[in-house]
């Protein structure tokens, strides 16, 4: 019997010294022990976020929420689109949260740069002058495209073509500067400039088409197939897509730490196919990288 009592000790101190030794290891190598004694790994994001986004435990995106379908409002004013789901994701996967910053478009690198919020999530071209102000990490590509009605006698492939016609863009885009471009390329040859109407969002300019109160307007390829798949017997394209470019998620310059970890984020999810998943979602084929 005290036989038994020493073996029955012996064999006790031993499955303590082991399962010790284990809860070591499990610390150690990151997993945890579940019942039974088997080891699971422990529920971590696969990247990690800068300690200063760690210990809020959310990112703040600034963005304008107003260019579908990449990003805009439901029915019950919640931020959705191709943009919001790919930012969300990758926050989700630094163990994040999200809070959206909605602005105009002027605002957005102002905002960045004032530490209104720690990135820019939107359409925002990748150009050399941008890039002397911020970093920029690329997820997708976009172009230009003209649009008027569907019962429009206009026929144009280029800017130049629109001499003389009242044309609407939202302020601040690429599309706007490049029609400020083609108005100066205009005058130079002695021939009538775009009557440019300048507007706040892009959803304006095609309310202005839909009115009447504009002949045409300049948006993105994006901005052109979601309104025109919406209205397609109010709207056209006219002639082709032009100024192909990158689009990136805007950081304030210098931050590498929140690039190289979004940047990481960005990759596993181009990996393990969500970013494929997303493109096709939202029927955003052609704009890929």
């Amino acid at each position: 019997m005290e036989r038994k009592t020493r073996h029955s000790d012996r064999l006790g101190r031993l499955r303590t010294l082991v399962s010790r030794r284990a809860v070591i290891a499990a610390t150690f190598l990151g997993v945890a022990l579940v019942p039974g004694g088997m080891i699971a790994a422990l529920a971590q994001p696969p990247v990690a976020p800068p300690a200063e986004l760690a210990a809020k435990g959310s990112i703040a995106y600034c963005a304008t929420i107003d260019n579908p379908p990449r990003a805009f409002h439901d029915t019950q004013q919640r931020p959705t689109g191709f943009e919001v789901e790919l930012g969300t994701e990758i926050a989700k996967r630094m163990g994040l949260r999200v809070n959206w910053v909605q602005l105009k478009f002027v605002g957005l690198v102002p905002a960045l740069q004032a530490r209104q919020c720690d990135a820019l999530m939107q359409e925002l071209f990748i150009r050399p002058e941008r890039l002397e102000i911020i970093d920029m990490i690329p997820f997708s590509r976009t172009g230009q495209r003209i649009v008027t009605t569907k019962g429009s006698t206009l026929r144009a492939s280029s800017l130049d073509d629109l001499s003389g016609r009242k044309m609407a863009v939202p302020n601040g885009t690429t599309i706007h500067n490049l029609a400020i471009e083609a108005n100066a390329r205009l005058k130079a040859a002695g021939r009538p400039e775009i009557n440019l109407v300048v507007l706040p969002t892009t959803t304006d300019t095609f309310q202005q088409l839909a009115a009447g109160q504009i002949e045409v307007l300049g948006t993105t390829t994006t901005a052109a197939s979601y309104y025109i798949g919406l209205r397609p017997n109010d709207f056209r394209p006219e002639g082709d897509p032009f100024g192909l470019i990158l689009t990136g998620i805007g950081l304030q310059k210098g931050n590498t730490a929140l690039h190289d970890a979004m940047k990481r984020s960005f990759d596993t999810i181009v990996a393990d196919g969500t970013y494929k998943a997303l493109i096709e979602k939202w029927n955003m084929q052609g704009s890929e990288l």
